[in-house]
């Protein structure tokens, strides 16, 4: 049990590192974003909680990584919290919502990934929108794209080395 948990922070904090790598990096900036991957697996074959945890913890890993911006006054202002709000959203809903429906297959990994990825960076978007600024930068279809191309290879990763049986998604 707690050798489970140890495992899935290790992962977490791999998803953590891999996402602020230039390794997997293409073109301008465009890098996929392995922690909602990481996310959307558990929410899907362990449940909302997992989901909702998972993404909460996550996404302040992810929010750590932004670092601060100084402001017009000389205040520096850090983002904590908004990947975690969105990752959390994400995490819970769908392991609420979509965890009846999911199958285990190429097609169906690749479309979630596709769409979730796409959600949660949304959200984050209107998140920054709304509490900062506008980010013209911020990336929505080719980290999408990335990350549905990369989902399908990293659930069978994940599948192995948790070692989750496809009828532990429906208990």
């Amino acid at each position: 049990m707690i050798l489970d948990k140890l495992f899935i922070i290790i992962g977490m904090l791999l998803a953590h590192f891999l996402n602020g790598s230039n390794v997997f990096e293409l073109g301008n900036a465009i890098r996929p974003d392995f922690m909602v991957i990481f996310v959307v697996f558990f929410a899907l074959r362990k449940g909302p909680m997992y989901g909702l945890w998972l993404g909460f913890f996550g996404g302040l890993l992810t929010d750590t990584a932004l670092g601060g911006e100084i402001g017009g006054d000389n205040i520096v202002y850090y983002k904590i919290g908004l990947h975690s709000f969105s990752y959390s959203i994400i995490g819970y809903i769908v392991g609420k919502g979509l965890r009846s429906s999911y199958t285990e297959n190429y097609i169906s990994i690749t479309i979630y990934v596709l769409g979730l990825t796409f959600v949660s960076r949304l959200i984050t978007y209107l998140l920054f929108l709304m509490f900062f600024h506008s980010n013209h930068s911020y990336s929505f279809l080719y980290v999408s794209l990335y990350n549905a191309f990369l989902g399908p290879a990293l659930f069978f990763l994940f599948s192995w080395a948790y070692r989750l049986d496809g009828d532990e998604v429906r208990q």
